[in-house]
Formats: structure tokens, C-alpha cells, sequence
């Protein structure tokens, strides 16, 4: 089986390579199947038209592949509470009588027979994930199990107003849409669209995939970045707990509190963008209180935490920071005046790429 990767970006541009058939030993030209087809053809029933186009992708196109990508933005979707979504898909399916099957772990596959003269071409399977990546900036007032993401055009992007978008993976399960969608005069091979659950938290839809709904010799993954790649493999990842002892004391006399923030950064996925450079906030909090603390240790006090925290999901590079520290009184200001030249320095190591970081006291 051949994994052919299909990528999908903000200003899709229907560019694909052929799907190879490793069964039959053909290349079918994915570019007169599909890529050429979802550029002419828009979402045209069901629940998309009760849907006002928003401000931010009205007159994108194809029409199709970003009514779908609204839709999916307004419906919550966080991982492992994705049953909104797979009911929207549901319901997208039975509204085109589009056969699906669902397993046991939540993962859904809808089925469409070939048409225009792709009736007996071999079925290709078009996966991607339905959950995301929920953060937000702090100050933001969103809830991922209830509220829908609000989409903003900023030039030729699209963004979301203060949280993460959610196109990894929506608008690859937009583009999964849109073909389905296609009429039967398209000329396409017979389709099988697996939506996958929880791929952000652990692929458990991917590991606990049942493989029987799928007939498939070839597949277009649409969760990548690079045109043109062929992936037959990853590198994987890893989770680590570490359980430190703290022994906790009252506020010592004679100390003030001191918080120290650090925001507007630009965060990321810790896969896709952690060659960038981007700075990560819990580093440079630690690189601040270490300076802190070489001063203080060099006056003769001591450096003491009541609380750190930043970063909210493994995959996520942390854009925000956020420590409580005790300082002698009398060196509040010094302190203080500390952390501004540690955050200069940080500041200027960060410049071309960290515009808009702020370390605060």
C-alpha cells in the first residue's frame, strides 16, 4: 500500500500527485479525478446553506472546500469529545445517501461509488483527523466544548480571533467533504473518507482504527504541509511525567511577591514548527528567573517559587508563561530592573523571529 501525502494549506491550490495503484499497477491522474473538479464545483445542500458564509471566507474558493471549512469551525471539536463533529459528518452523509460506517472507538468512514467513468478504477481512501489542537491566548474568552472558532481574513490568511484555527486537520476533512459533495458527473474513483478521532492527544483513532471498514489499496493522507512528499514512515513522540518533591512554606516575612509574565509569542505545533526557532515561553521564564535568581544568590537571599505555569497541551509549542516569585522587599526594584535586562537580552536574541514578545513584572 503506497501512502501518497496530500496537502492542504490556507490558499488551497488543487496540486496533486497521481494516486498509484499498487494492486493494479496503473496511475490514475488525480488531477483530472479530483483536483480539478473541487475547484468548480460549491457545497450546494444540506446543512452548509442554512449557514451564512462569514465575513472571512466569503469569495474564497473553490466556494465549496471553505463553506465546509466554516462549518466544521463552528462546531466544537476538541479531542476526545468529538461527537458534534461526527454527527455533523453523519448528517452530511445521509443528506447525499452516502453509506457509512462507524467503529467502535468513534472513527467514521463514508463511503461514494465511483462516478463520470471512475466506477472501476480502484477505491482510494481520503483520511484526516476531526479534532484540534485547543489553546487560546490568555484574556480570551472562548470555551472549546461550546463555542464555535471565529474566523478572521487577515490578508491572504486566515486566523482565528485569539485561539488556535483548528485547520490541522479541518480543512483536509473540508477538502474530504467537498469531494463527497461532487456530482455524479465528476469523474472520481470510487471514495472511502475515514475520519479519524483523538489523533492530537495520542492517534488513538489511528490505533484503534478497524481496519474492515476500509477496502482501499492506496491512500491521500490530508494532514501534511509539503507538496510533493511521499512519507513512509515517522519519527513518533513521547510523553513524560516527572513528579518533583516540593516542600512548601508560609510567605517568609520580610519578602514581596513578584509576577513575572511573558506573552506574544508565537507558539506553534511542536512538530511542524519546532525547526523555526520560535521561542518557547516556559524557557524563557526559566532563563529570566535563572538571572533572578544569580542576583539574589549574589546579595545573599534566596530565590523562592510560588508558582510557575505555562504551555497547555504536549503538541503545542507554549506561547505564554506565567511565575509568582518571593523577593526581599528592599530588592524588589533591583529585581525588577533584573528581569527588564533579561528580557532585553531575550528580547534581542528573538528579534527577527519574536516580534511581539513581552516579559513583564
Amino acid at each position: 500500500c503506497f501512502l501518497v501525502a496530500l496537502p492542504i494549506v490556507f490558499s488551497f491550490k488543487p496540486r496533486l500527485s497521481p494516486i498509484v495503484s499498487a494492486a493494479a499497477g496503473k496511475v490514475y491522474p488525480v488531477g483530472s479525478f479530483i483536483s480539478q473538479k473541487i475547484s468548480k464545483t460549491s457545497l450546494s445542500c444540506g446543512i452548509g446553506d442554512r449557514t451564512p458564509m462569514q465575513a472571512a471566507v466569503s469569495g474564497l474558493k473553490p466556494e465549496g472546500l471553505w463553506k465546509n471549512f466554516q462549518l466544521l469551525s463552528n462546531v466544537p471539536r476538541p479531542s476526545k469529545k468529538e461527537e458534534l463533529v461526527l454527527e455533523l459528518l453523519k448528517r452530511f452523509a445521509s443528506e447525499r445517501s452516502l453509506d457509512y460506517k462507524q467503529d467502535k472507538v468513534g472513527n467514521l468512514v463514508i463511503y461514494r461509488k465511483g462516478t463520470g467513468g471512475g466506477e472501476k478504477a480502484p477505491p482510494v481512501l481520503i483520511q484526516g483527523h476531526v479534532d484540534m489542537v485547543c489553546e487560546k491566548n490568555e484574556g480570551t474568552l472562548h470555551n472549546f466544548f461550546t463555542d464555535p472558532i471565529k474566523l478572521i481574513r487577515d490578508g491572504d490568511w486566515i486566523r482565528a480571533d485569539g485561539t488556535t484555527l483548528g485547520a490541522d486537520n479541518g480543512i483536509g476533512v473540508a477538502a474530504a467533504m467537498t469531494l463527497l459533495d461532487l456530482p455524479a458527473s465528476a469523474k472520481l474513483p470510487p471514495l472511502e473518507c475515514l475520519f479519524t478521532v483523538d489523533e492530537e492527544t495520542g492517534l488513538t483513532g489511528a490505533y484503534a482504527l478497524d481496519s474492515s471498514m476500509i477496502s482501499s489499496r492506496v491512500m491521500l493522507n490530508l494532514d501534511t504541509e509539503e507538496w510533493g512528499g511521499v512519507y513512509v514512515g515517522c519519527s513518533g513522540g513521547g510523553d513524560s511525567r516527572l513528579h518533583l518533591p516540593v516542600q512548601k512554606e508560609p510567605f517568609p516575612a520580610g519578602t514581596a511577591p513578584l509576577r513575572i509574565e511573558v506573552r506574544g509569542l508565537m507558539g506553534g505545533h511542536s512538530g511542524v514548527d519546532i525547526h523555526e526557532d520560535r521561542a518557547n515561553s516556559l524557557v524563557v521564564l526559566l532563563r529570566v528567573l535563572r538571572g533572578l535568581e544569580d542576583f539574589l544568590r549574589a546579595e545573599g537571599a534566596a530565590l523562592r517559587v510560588a508558582s510557575l505555569a505555562g504551555g497547555d497541551k504536549h503538541n503545542a509549542i507554549p506561547r505564554e508563561a506565567t511565575a509568582v516569585v518571593a523577593v526581599p522587599e528592599g530588592k524588589l526594584a533591583e529585581s525588577q530592573e533584573v528581569v527588564r535586562r533579561a528580557a532585553a537580552a531575550v528580547g534581542s536574541e528573538y528579534a527577527q523571529r519574536e516580534k511581539g514578545l513581552q516579559v513583564t513584572s
